[in-house]
């Protein structure tokens, strides 16, 4: 038996009956020349006289145990004699066995690392070309006048290592990785301080992964948090640190990390928060974006600049401690912390850059290239809705339980110049005016109108305004207030639930149906008399766009925010051209519609929309328990649209369309129509209307002149 077989030679001697002795060297040799002796019955001893005897040592030993033996006795003389040499074999075998499967594990490590090695050399690209490749396309967004309003993926601004001030990469290991230039990838001493820090603070407070793991992470593989991702990380991890150098390492990580606000790499980050180039970088600049880099979303200085100075501080002092920085350098930063460049943007423009992004494939097919994209927004007017969306919601919201607004302004041709999908981009990125569907309301009534018009009605035709059963339904007015005989005029002014539903009633759901279409409204429209009061759903942006037919003379529009797109280098890839979708409504109609609308905001509903010597209509909408509040208002120049209400659908208290939704209105149009020309909107090119006064709908009898006087006043 080996000597790996674990069983010494100290262990078989234990293994020997007491009071056996060793034999002597040369004694079984010697043994074996004289034979084996024969067998006597003296020598066979039954088990009871073997117990005795075993006994009787067993004993003897106990009386003689912590006896010194008498000198000269054979014992002393034992006593003095050396001990014997197997203990030493028996450290031999133990650290031969240490050895052996030392080796043995080492030589399969050295097998499973060099097969991670080929596997991973097969499977993944170059990360020097990726770290230089962008992960999508590179999108600039310019406003009408040229301004650059946001900017979407990873830039091409490639900056290298040795381009850098020394304390910018020096930040990033304080922070992050101290020990980066000693560890193969993956740190067990930093990991485990790690989750030491996080079991004693019995909350996450440390990661344990190294700069190198973040950025097999960044190139290669996903965010999910999953055993199996960690070990594929820490395998990458190991491949990168064979396959470059450190400075290749970080300088591929700069480029590629995430700093907030949509940058990504050190020189965007440098360009968005500071407008320069990462090579400008100053200390405390650098310690701001480092410390960023543990929650972009949270510790951007665009977000919280002074929790972003907060963390500065505590990456300045890390450097200290790593002895890259002196205290009096640290001192000096700390009390001279960055600043944010002073750019003139508007506010929440990331509603918009999301919406061209997702766009943006419908009219180009080069993926591959940066692109700049001009759009028609007004960046005045864009900063306007968005500050005046905020300051409206913080002094009306809490009293009236409105939580959420959304705004589109547009030129008659459909050209957009400002878009409000929401409060706060940060909080929720959903874009109310461009994806949000909310029940419409009454701002649906001048397709009803417009539809009535066309079959024969004028303005000034009369109806009924009473409780009227509809089969089993019976609609009611705002506030259950009735104005008996009305004019259509002032039955739209007030927004009469009977009446609309009497019109559509009279001129037929599916033609009503029809018009909308024609006007540029899609969806579903349930064929039910309910309709006429809105009871369908419709985005924002779609309702906005059904009104510009009564702006621009009755021709039907299609929205666009893209004018022009290009390639970095120039190429143009896309131009906006104006498509012709005719006349929709015809001149006649168009003035009679406006001359209807005009009333609401004269004397109805809108009075708070009048924008002085400006000609302006437009329509309020309210749905059933205040959940939604709607006005649609125009002008010759713009068309805006305002939704208010709550996300959860949850009613408003008080809220109406003439109420918040026409404020919001008036401060984003004012803000509009500043140095403009009051303008009147007549159909150009047309025979004044004829006024067919005094037809009554419902009956015979024939309206005295006076009598629409007297109701419209």
């Amino acid at each position: 038996m080996g000597w790996w077989s674990g069983e010494t030679e100290s262990k078989r001697a234990r293994k020997a009956p007491a009071g056996a002795r060793k034999p002597r060297r040369g004694a079984s040799s010697a043994a074996k020349k004289r034979g084996s002796p024969k067998k006597t019955t003296s020598s066979k001893k039954s088990g009871k006289q073997l117990a005795r005897a075993g006994g009787a040592v067993r004993g003897s030993s106990r009386r003689t145990a912590g006896r010194k033996p008498a000198r000269g006795s054979t014992a002393a003389r034992a006593s003095g004699r050396k001990r014997p040499a197997h203990s030493n074999s028996e450290g031999r075998g133990a650290v031969f066995g240490t050895l052996y499967w030392g080796a043995v594990a080492a030589i399969w490590c050295s097998i499973a690392f060099a097969g991670l090695i080929f596997y991973y050399s097969l499977t993944l690209p170059n990360p020097l070309m990726a770290g230089l490749e962008r992960r999508g396309q590179s999108m600039k967004v310019l406003a009408q006048d040229g301004t650059v309003i946001a900017e979407r993926g990873l830039s091409q601004n490639y900056v290298r290592l040795k381009e850098l001030p020394d304390y910018v990469k020096q930040a990033v290991i304080a922070i992050e990785d101290q020990r980066f230039y000693y560890h193969p990838g993956f740190d067990p001493v930093g990991f485990t301080r790690a989750m030491v820090a996080n079991y004693k603070a019995r909350r996450l407070v440390q990661g344990g992964s190294t700069l190198t793991q973040q950025l097999a992470k960044n190139l290669f593989l996903n965010s999910d948090r999953t055993v199996t991702r960690k070990l594929r990380e820490m395998g990458v991890a190991l491949w990168l640190e064979y396959k470059f150098h450190k400075d290749e390492i970080l300088e591929l990580y700069l480029n590629r990390v995430y700093f907030g606000h949509q940058a990504y790499g050190i020189d965007q980050a440098a360009r968005r928060y500071f407008g320069k180039m990462a090579t400008k970088l100053t200390l405390s600049e650098a310690a701001m974006l480092a410390g960023a880099l543990k929650a972009p979303s949270r510790l951007n200085p665009k977000r919280n600049l002074k929790a972003a100075r907060k963390r500065a501080s505590v990456v300045l002092a890390a450097m200290r401690e790593a002895g890259f920085i002196s205290a009096l350098t640290e001192k000096t930063a700390t009390l001279t912390p960055a600043s944010l460049r002073k750019r003139y943007l508007p506010i929440n423009s990331n509603y918009i850059a999301d919406w061209i992004a997702e766009t943006v494939p419908e009219y180009v097919t080069d993926f591959t290239s940066d692109l700049v994209i001009e759009t028609s927004i007004d960046p005045k007017l864009q900063r306007a809705a968005n500050q005046f969306v905020a300051k409206r919601l913080d002094s009306y919201g809490k009293r009236h339980h409105v939580s959420q607004a959304a705004m589109v302004t547009m030129a008659p041709d459909g050209a957009i110049r400002a878009i409000t999908g929401g409060r706060n981009y940060q909080k929720s990125q959903f874009n109310r005016a461009v994806h949000g569907r909310r029940q419409i309301g009454s701002i649906f009534k001048p397709v009803v109108y417009l539809t009535a018009l066309e079959a024969g009605f004028k303005p000034d035709s009369v109806i009924h305004d009473e409780p009227t059963k509809f089969n089993n339904w019976q609609p009611r007015n705002y506030k259950n207030r009735y104005y008996g005989q009305i004019a259509l005029r002032r039955a739209l002014a007030v927004s009469s639930n009977v009446a609309a539903v009497k019109l559509m009633g009279t001129v037929g759901v599916s033609r009503t149906i029809a018009t909308a279409r024609r006007l540029g409204l899609k969806g579903d429209f349930k064929k039910v008399l309910s309709l006429a009061l809105g009871t369908a759903d419709q985005s924002l942006l779609n309702m906005t766009a059904s009104y510009a037919p009564f702006a621009n003379g009755g021709r039907a529009v299609m929205p666009y925010v893209i004018t022009r797109v290009r390639t970095v280098g120039g190429r143009e890839l896309y131009r906006h051209k104006m498509h012709n979708f005719g006349q929709v409504i015809e001149a006649a109609h168009v003035n009679e519609m406006n001359s209807m609308l005009r009333h609401v905001v004269q004397y109805g509903t809108a009075k708070a929309a009048k924008l002085g010597d400006h000609d302006v209509a437009g329509k309020t909408g309210t749905t059933q328990n205040l959940r939604d509040g709607w006005f649609i208002g125009y002008s010759a120049y713009y068309i805006t649209g305002v939704w208010v209400g709550n996300d959860n659908n949850r009613p408003m208290k008080g809220v109406t369309g003439g109420g918040l939704p026409v404020v919001l209105w008036r401060d984003v149009m004012k803000t509009a129509h500043k140095g403009l020309a009051p303008r009147w909107m007549i159909a150009r090119g047309q025979k004044p209307v004829k006024k067919n006064l005094w037809q009554e709908v419902g009956t015979t009898r024939r309206i005295k002149p006076g009598f629409f006087e007297k109701a419209l006043r």
